[in-house]
Parts: C-alpha cells; sequence; structure tokens
C-alpha cells in the first residue's frame, strides 16, 4: 500500500503541475498514465508520472471562471477513479521501470496484503461494489471527497490537487494511523480518543531545557504551569518523561486533589521508595538515602513507613528520639525532607518532582513545597507544578507561596497555558475521525469544534463525545464518518467546562450509573475498588457494566484491577456539582457510615481518613449520642495519626470537627473524649498559629476542666 501511495502522490503531483501552469487535462485516464521509477533500492525508488495525449486538455486563460472550475474539478473527479482503482489493487505498478498504469489490470503486487490491508474481495454477482469498498476509512474518504455524486455538497469535495497532495503526504508520513488495514479497524464506529500530544511545541521546548541544565549544571529549577481547567497542563508536563529517561533520570508525581488527604507529599515519596529495585543501583541508593538522614530517619518514619524498612529498627539510628514541641518536629521534618530529595537527585539520576494541581494543596503542604524548593541541600532537581489561575480563591495561596520562594532570589520559570492552537485542534480532529486535514469540511468542523470549546482539550474531547451521543456525529453505512455541521453550530452550550460536563453528566447518565458517578465524586482523583464498592449501591448494576459506561465516556479511567481514577479534576468537579445542594451533607454521611460498616476492622487504621473526610462533611445531621461518639472518636484517632505524619493543618481540622460533633453537653457525658480532643486541638492549632482559635479552645477547658492537672496545658499555651 505504501508503494501504491507513492505512486499516487506522483499521479497528483504532476496534474497539480498542470494546473499550476493554468491547464486542466479535461479527460485524465489510466491510458494517459506512464510511470517511470529511478534508483535501484526498492524501499527508496522515486516514481514520477507523466501525462501524455492531452488533445482535450483546456486552458484556464480561454475559460470563464465558472468553466475553469468545472474543469479542475472533472479532473479531480477522474483522479478520484484512477486512485479508487490503484489503492484497491486492480493496478500493477511495480513490474517495469517505465509503464502505462492501464496495462495487466489485476496485479499480484499486493496478493500478500489485499486480506489485511485492502480487505478487497470480489463482488458477489448482481451487487455493485461501491468505490472505495475494502480501503482504509481515511483513503475511502478521499476517494469520496474527488469523485462525489449529485447529493454531495461543495463542502464535501476537493477544489483542487494541492489539498489532495498534501493529505496523501500526511498518509505517507503517518501510516500507523491513515493506513489501517480494514480488518483491525471494525470498532471505528464508535470514537475512540487519541492520546497523542498535540502542540505546544515552544513549552515543551522550554521545560526540556530546563530538564537539561538541571542535569547539567546541578542547579535546581522550578517551573510553574498555570491555566484553565482542562487546558492540558499535566499532559504538557508528561512530555518531558521520554527525555528524563534518556538520562537515567526520576520522575515522581504529587497528586492533590479536591479530598486531598494529609500528608499526601509523603506518600507519594514513600511509593518511590518502595519501588526501588534491589539490584546493584537500587542498593546503593538506598544506602545514600540511609547515610543522608542519619539519626533523622526515625523523624520521616511514621510518615514515610517504607522508609523504615531500609534499616533495622534496633539500629541505633531508628532509635526513640527525645520528645520535643511539635513546632520543632515540623521544623525536623522539614530538614529530613530536604535531605531525602537531595540524597535521590543526583548528577547520575536527576529527578522530576511533578506537584500536580497545587490549587488544591493544604496549608501545611505548601509550606512544605516552599521550604524543599529554596533549600541548598537538593541539587539536579526539577520542581514542576501546575494549577488554576482562573478561580482567585484557588489560586491565592499558590501563588503567594511562589512569592515566597521567589523572595528567596530563587527564579521561577512561569508557564502560562493558553487555548489549544486551531491547526492541532484541526490535527486532533483529523486523527481521531480519520479524516483528510484538507477536507473543507473537516476544517470547517474543527473551526466549530474549536469555537465552541475555546481549544480545551479536555473540553474538545468531550464535546465530541456529545455529538456522537446525540448523532451529530456517526459512522456511516459507508465506513465513513459524517456530521451535522449546521446543528453543530447551532449548539447553545456553556463556556466554562465544568458547568458544560456537569450538564453532560446529568444528561448522559441513567440514574443508577449517575448516583455511581456522584459517590466517586466524593472519593478523590484516585480510588481504590474496594472503597467504591464498599462506599456505593448500585443494586442490579454490575461493576464491569459502570466501568465501561464512564471509561467509554471519558469520565473515569481504571489503571489497573484495583484502582480508578478520574480522567481529570475537572471531570471529578462536574460530577460532584450534579449532586443537589440539598443532599450534599446527607450523601457524604452514607459514604462515611458504608465505609464504617463495611471497612474490617483490622483495616480502619489504613482508611481512617477517608471514613472521616465522608462523615464530617455530613456531620450536622449527626443525631444520636452514640454516633456523635463514634464520629468523635474517629475524629481524634484521625487527628492523632494526621499529628504523626506533621499534617498539623490536617490533624486540627480533625481535633476541631470532633469538638464539634460532641458539642458542650458532653463535657458532662464523655469527659475523658471531649478533653483529649480539645488538648490535641490546643497543641495543632498551636502549631499552626492559629491564636484565635487556641484561646476558644482553651476557654472551654478553662470553662469545664475538673481539676487544675487538666487545666496546665490551657494556661501553658495562652502564655505561649
Amino acid at each position: 500500500m505504501e508503494q501504491r501511495l507513492r505512486v499516487a502522490m506522483s499521479i497528483t503531483e504532476t496534474l497539480d503541475e498542470f494546473h499550476y501552469g493554468g491547464v486542466a487535462c479535461n479527460f485524465l485516464s489510466l491510458d494517459h498514465i506512464i510511470l517511470q521509477w529511478t534508483g535501484n533500492d526498492i524501499d527508496g525508488r522515486y516514481c514520477s508520472a507523466s501525462l501524455i495525449n492531452l488533445s482535450r486538455a483546456v486552458v484556464f486563460a480561454e475559460l470563464s471562471e465558472k468553466d475553469a472550475k468545472e474543469a479542475i474539478r472533472k479532473d479531480l473527479n477522474e483522479l478520484g477513479l484512477i486512485l479508487g482503482a490503484l489503492f484497491s489493487g486492480e493496478r500493477d505498478v511495480s513490474s517495469d521501470v517505465e509503464r502505462r498504469l492501464s496495462d495487466d489490470v489485476f496485479s499480484d503486487f499486493d496478493e500478500a496484503n489485499n486480506d489485511d490491508e485492502c480487505d478487497h474481495q470480489p463482488s458477489k454477482r448482481g451487487k455493485q461494489r461501491t468505490l472505495g469498498d475494502g480501503l482504509p476509512t481515511y483513503l475511502s474518504s478521499m476517494i469520496s471527497a474527488m469523485v462525489g455524486d449529485d447529493t454531495a455538497e461543495v463542502s464535501e469535495l476537493y477544489d483542487n490537487a494541492s489539498d489532495v497532495l498534501k493529505d496523501l503526504q500526511v498518509a505517507a508520513t503517518n501510516p500507523g494511523l491513515c493506513l489501517i488495514p480494514v480488518a483491525k479497524e471494525r470498532d471505528r464506529a464508535s470514537l475512540v480518543m487519541s492520546n497523542t500530544f498535540y502542540g505546544r511545541r515552544n513549552e515543551v521546548a522550554l521545560l526540556t531545557r530546563s530538564l537539561q541544565t538541571v542535569a547539567v549544571l546541578g542547579k535546581p529549577n522550578v517551573a510553574v504551569i498555570s491555566g484553565r481547567g482542562g487546558a492540558g497542563k499535566t499532559a504538557l508536563v508528561n512530555q518531558i518523561k521520554k527525555p528524563l529517561e534518556d538520562i537515567n533520570g526520576r520522575f515522581i508525581r504529587v497528586k492533590f486533589d479536591l479530598n486531598t488527604q494529609p500528608a499526601v507529599l509523603f506518600s507519594a515519596l514513600d511509593s518511590f521508595i518502595e519501588e526501588i529495585s534491589d539490584d546493584e543501583e537500587g542498593l546503593e541508593l538506598k544506602q545514600r538515602i540511609k547515610d543522608s538522614l542519619g539519626s533523622e530517619i526515625s523523624v520521616v518514619a511514621n510518615s514515610m513507613p517504607n522508609i523504615a524498612k531500609l534499616i533495622d529498627k534496633s539500629s541505633s539510628r531508628f532509635a526513640a528520639t527525645a520528645e520535643v514541641s511539635t513546632i520543632h518536629q515540623h521544623e525536623q521534618m522539614k530538614c529530613a525532607l530536604c535531605k531525602f530529595i537531595g540524597s535521590i537527585a543526583t548528577r547520575k539520576n536527576p529527578i522530576v518532582l511533578f506537584l500536580d494541581d497545587l490549587h488544591w494543596a493544604d496549608k501545611t503542604s505548601l509550606d512544605v513545597i516552599q521550604r524543599i524548593t529554596v533549600s541548598p541541600d537538593i541539587s539536579h532537581c526539577f520542581f514542576l507544578s501546575c494549577y488554576r489561575d482562573n478561580d482567585f480563591a484557588l489560586a491565592k495561596p499558590v501563588e503567594s507561596m511562589l512569592d515566597g520562594i521567589q523572595s528567596q532570589d530563587v527564579p521561577i520559570i512561569k508557564v502560562p497555558l493558553g487555548r489549544l492552537e486551531i491547526d492541532y485542534t484541526h490535527e486532533f480532529i483529523s486523527e481521531t475521525l480519520c479524516l483528510p486535514p484538507n477536507l473543507k469540511s473537516m476544517k470547517q468542523l474543527a473551526n466549530a469544534v474549536h469555537h465552541k470549546t475555546g481549544g480545551l482539550i479536555l473540553y474538545i474531547k468531550n464535546f465530541m463525545y456529545e455529538l456522537c451521543e446525540e448523532g451529530l456525529l456517526c459512522f456511516n453505512v459507508s465506513r465513513r464518518w459524517q456530521f451535522d455541521l449546521d446543528q453543530i453550530r447551532q449548539k447553545d452550550i456553556s463556556d466554562d467546562v465544568v458547568e458544560y460536563l456537569k450538564h453532560r453528566m446529568a444528561k448522559l447518565a441513567k440514574s443508577r450509573y449517575l448516583l455511581g458517578l456522584r459517590v466517586a465524586s466524593c472519593l478523590g482523583s484516585s480510588f481504590s475498588v474496594n472503597t467504591f464498592q464498599r462506599a456505593v449501591d448500585m443494586k442490579g448494576v454490575n461493576l464491569d457494566d459502570f466501568v465501561q459506561f464512564v471509561e467509554g465516556n471519558g469520565f473515569i479511567q481504571r489503571v489497573n484491577q484495583s484502582t480508578m481514577h478520574w480522567a481529570h479534576d475537572a471531570v471529578q468537579q462536574a460530577a460532584y456539582k450534579t449532586i443537589s445542594s440539598s443532599k450534599v451533607e446527607s450523601l457524604h454521611l452514607l459514604i462515611g457510615g458504608r465505609l464504617l460498616v463495611r471497612t474490617p476492622k483490622e483495616d480502619i487504621d489504613e482508611c481512617v481518613f477517608d471514613i472521616v473526610e465522608q462523615m464530617n462533611k455530613g456531620f450536622n445531621l449527626i443525631k444520636t449520642p452514640e454516633q456523635k461518639c463514634d464520629g468523635a472518636q474517629l475524629n481524634l484517632h484521625a487527628g492523632q495519626k494526621a499529628m504523626s505524619s506533621l499534617s498539623f493543618h490536617s490533624a486540627a481540622k480533625y481535633f476541631v470537627c470532633g469538638i464539634k460533633i460532641l458539642g458542650d453537653e458532653f463535657w458532662g457525658d464523655n469527659y475523658d473524649l471531649t478533653l483529649s480532643l480539645h488538648q490535641k486541638a490546643l497543641e495543632a492549632l498551636f502549631a499552626i498559629g492559629d491564636c484565635e482559635s487556641m484561646d476558644t479552645i482553651a476557654a472551654n477547658i478553662l470553662a469545664n476542666a475538673t481539676c487544675f492537672e487538666d487545666e496546665v496545658n490551657a494556661h501553658l499555651y495562652r502564655m505561649r
């Protein structure tokens, strides 16, 4: 097929030269084409085509504009017939050095490829075969746009040979996409989105150069990518994975989300340790980590359990340290983290630390990130982060942190992302629909989609899905995509991607699937299949059917048998917004209750953050004393666990929520639990510097304590 494509380009190029010179052949047939091959190597041979017997040729200068266009259209129609016969294997192109294309009507040149590449079978008697049958969709669409018929609109047809040549060249340079054998193309009737990265060449080049600077000079770089949700920030960062692999670098991703749990930064680093192999290089890295941290390895052991596996717990390095204040612990932790990152980032193995969706990070995480990005102990590390800049409330804490970094003379490379360039929207739609990019109708569709979606790639993909769902874009019986351009242009959609996705989900999903989407949106950007099954109750719905539905519509992806994650945080937000505001609290409380009841007791500690995050969002609906005690006890447990990883903001949130659940009446009903929550809240609030809340908690203790010993901490923290 590729050799036939080379012949097709030669014929088309020759015809284009005639048209450029102001001449139309007016009668183009197989008898009038002579092929000549040059060069010895079959793969490198060049084919040239000559046209003979031009007795019917006409000169444009002697024709009216209308007649000249009709003469070109006639040439293109005949070119389409010739290429259709050529691609279907009905013309020999390989035998002689010089030959007429009409010689030897049937060829055995593609005999070995006919089944796979052309899928061409002789027509049954009495059944007329349509031109282009059995060809890859891309080539079939090209033939149709050249030949046309009485019903074809002008926008569906080529109007010059130059565009035909360009589309043939696209097929030649990208055969894996454009020349998919029909036998392997049966599923094209369902819309399959390409994962190819489009555009952003300047931004990719900037990040790649920054990575090279880090690798060669060793000086850490900080780059921040900002833009609207769905602009492709994470996809841009992924483009440096290949150049990072080429220099033996390591990629660590820290993903924050709407329901970010405490210590997500530590969890990502702990996962990195878990993946270190036991080969010579891995053992060398482990030894370097141990030597760098020294006795401070015990400081991070609670937050990063895998680090404790690197040494013997009876070792002096793991000996219990003297009790120190929470603030000092926090400083120790940040210092240990700097040493840890410094030990894994080397000239031989530079590191990219990717802080994804930083706008969801809590204050403690932002504080730690600021410290490690300015640390003199770290070299050969590229700090990459992205956040939404179109939401002031979400962006403000991130931008304050960035100002703090710059105030310490650390330069920041800022990479703002706007809409995708329209040429790349064209390329994406052309490749997705397997349509030649220079078809007028394809360009018009791409223009309409780009205008509607604002050039946001996430929006573009979901809009294309919706067009299929509404029948405005469909795969017809001729195995080509067709679309109703007028209806697409008239569609009224929101310019906010989250609102658009919300309405699409509500309209598309059956009630039972929509419930699953809502529950999943409450669980975070990534969640285990076990957690989802415990949290949801979709009677009559098979999990595999639900997964097929959400994956088929681009909402959720199943990473493996045990984990699922949202395709984008904007998709998660949209699903969350489908929940009625009057039912948000009750749904969260219901999910939290299900997780508590359905989680085995031995797994409660591991899942306590999941349980408490859900229950706390509906704590106002907790009514019975037993339920209040259970909720408060879970918050105490979660707060203590957060404190052990020095996530003080999260810990303070859990302790304070536990206090709110109990209320003042529980000083008499459950004194010990109420006092413990207050004492722990004092400690966490002091660590984060929330003096106002700390005074309120201290006043509660002093007003309700039954002995002086229980008042001591309140007095101490007030004095500080």
